[in-house]
């Protein structure tokens, strides 16, 4: 019941929790920005929705990823999904402070308006993205 990149890369995890009944993590992607995911259950509306699907949530810049669990030492039944998003779009900057493989030149590509996509935010993403799952999750009426 792990998300694959946690498994694989588990140093470039930066935080993990659970609102609403739903798990999340956030991890860097090793280019300088976040990613911030959520699992949901089997039987869920997003359960087994790739990133190309069309999940109706507000997330920053969309929904970027959709992937089952993958079997791991934490115990328990690996039948989820994960889904999630990325804090690489036009107008995010790299943040200084994490590892990066390359690094953005400093001049054209890199403006006053670009915004570093803060642990915090990505937490708040994380958290509004958990209730929106526990939202699409109530019995239709």
């Amino acid at each position: 019941m792990c998300l694959s990149v946690a498994v694989h890369r588990p140093n470039d995890v930066l935080g993990q929790g659970a609102h609403c009944g739903f798990e999340w993590s956030i991890v860097h992607n090793g280019l300088g920005y976040r990613c911030g995911y959520v699992r949901v259950p089997i039987g869920h509306p997003w359960y087994g929705k790739s990133w190309e699907d069309d999940i109706d949530v507000a997330v920053h810049g969309g929904v970027t990823f959709g992937e089952k669990d993958e079997p791991c030492d934490k115990g328990g039944v690996d039948d989820s999904w994960w889904i999630g998003f990325d804090c690489a779009h036009s107008g995010d900057a790299q943040d200084p402070e994490l590892p990066a493989n390359y690094h953005m030149p400093a001049f054209g590509i890199m403006r006053a308006e670009h915004t570093v996509r803060t642990q915090e935010y990505v937490e708040a993403e994380c958290r509004s993205l958990c209730e929106q799952a526990a939202e699409a999750a109530k019995p239709q009426t």
